[in-house]
């Protein structure tokens, strides 16, 4: 198993077997999502032994709106790591509003489809929630992306889940995840994405305990309570009572409830059937009026960077074709003879429409217009045309961003 080949630009998060890290992958031009194993956990752990069948089940598997696994192996300190497609993307409940009937069938229908693909191929995620789903991009719009399979098990077998424990996060996990995670199936996955359903609607989750033993009991007894959209989110919409406090949503209240059964055998049978019984109930209640779908975030005006290292002819690289890296090593795409500067110094990136600058953990450091550049904290490149000064220890870049004139 190959050593990560990948450069660290900043930590994208952090649990309790291992950290993530947006990467880049020099020679390919692209950036990458590396997560690690931490090295303390024993090769032969419960944490571990999950961590590698992630890795393993999932690279090479491709999946529409599933986050895409490239490689795995160890690294030089003995941690396992696994490399993933990079989703430059927004959190669901940054795009759709409480009462945006249209926009979350858009997301339900799109989270279904990958949850019924993946449930084809004998896999249940176990664990979805929004923390799991970015939005990104796409020709009419954006579609949803499932970026974190962790806690994923084979359906035929799980060997590294013992009778009688659990995994999930208490907000989003089925009645029968909370008594034994050895026995889940598809349905469970169906409970959570319902959860997050209610909750985009709603704009809060339909349980709420103080304690993990509260949620337990909610989920395992309480009925579904009803979505209760306040109607000022709701103006103009087919049932609107100036006088009611509330919009009524009797179809979609049945909806959730039966997406929420406490018998997973009585929710529905396919993600593509409660896309479809949703789109139905929403109509019926008058949640269901189109718009426009604008881009999550603006392309970048100028996308072409003008590089000049100390005053000597400019070279151009088109910033839509990957990242940059300045170092002294020959697969940079701006190589530097000096013997000061790290074989991979630091790099420029497109994130959400802007240009930014990263140190790569230099071993001199960097600066951008006489500032130093932290590690793991990338900075924003000004904007418009003016240029930016960058220093990489004892060599003077300038760098300016163009209009391309395609």
């Amino acid at each position: 198993m190959p050593t990560c080949p990948y450069r660290k630009i900043r930590p994208l998060g952090e649990g309790a077997v291992g950290d993530v890290q947006l990467c880049i992958d020099v020679g390919r031009r692209r950036l990458l999502v590396v997560k690690w194993l931490r090295a303390e956990l024993q090769d032969g752990s419960q944490a571990a032994l999950r961590f590698r069948r992630e890795a393993e089940l999932m690279a090479g598997v491709s999946l529409r709106g599933v986050i895409k696994v490239e490689e795995w192996g160890v690294d030089d300190l003995g941690r396992t790591w696994m490399a993933m497609e990079f989703v430059d993307g927004l959190p669901p409940s940054s795009v759709i509003g409480p009462s945006e009937g249209w926009l979350v069938h858009r997301f339900l229908e799109g989270v279904a489809s990958s949850l019924d693909e993946l449930h084809g191929v004998g896999i249940v995620h176990r664990d979805l929630k929004p923390d799991n789903v970015l939005l990104r991009g796409a020709l009419d719009g954006w579609e949803p992306v499932i970026i974190d399979l962790g806690i994923a098990k084979w359906l035929a077998q799980d060997t590294a889940t013992a009778t009688g424990s659990v995994f999930g996060t208490p907000y989003y996990m089925s009645p029968e995840q909370f008594r034994d995670s050895k026995h889940v199936g598809p349905a469970t996955d169906r409970y959570a994405l319902a959860v997050m359903i209610f909750e985009l609607l709603a704009g809060r989750r339909p349980f709420e305990g103080r304690s993990i033993p509260d949620l337990l009991r909610q989920h395992l007894e309480a009925p579904v309570p009803p979505l209760e959209i306040p109607r000022r989110l709701c103006t103009g919409m087919l049932h609107d009572d100036p006088q009611a406090k509330i919009y009524p949503t009797p179809n979609l209240d049945a909806f959730m409830a039966k997406a929420m059964h406490k018998d997973p055998r009585l929710r529905y049978h396919s993600g593509a059937e409660m896309a479809d019984e949703f789109k139905r109930a929403a109509i019926g209640d008058g949640l269901f009026n189109s718009g426009t779908i604008e881009p999550l975030f603006d392309p970048l005006p100028r996308p072409l960077a003008e590089i000049s290292i100390e005053g000597r002819a400019s070279q151009r690289f088109d910033l839509r074709h990957g990242p940059l890296v300045f170092g002294r090593h020959e697969s940079c795409q701006v190589v530097l003879a000096s013997s000061r500067l790290s074989r991979f110094h630091a790099c420029a990136y497109v994130h959400r429409g802007r240009l930014w600058l990263a140190d790569l953990n230099s071993q001199n450091g960097s600066l951008l217009d006489g500032h130093r550049l932290t590690p793991g904290l990338p900075v924003p490149f000004p904007r418009g045309e003016q240029v930016a000064k960058l220093s990489l220890y004892n060599r003077e870049i300038s760098i300016r961003t163009l209009r391309a004139t395609l």
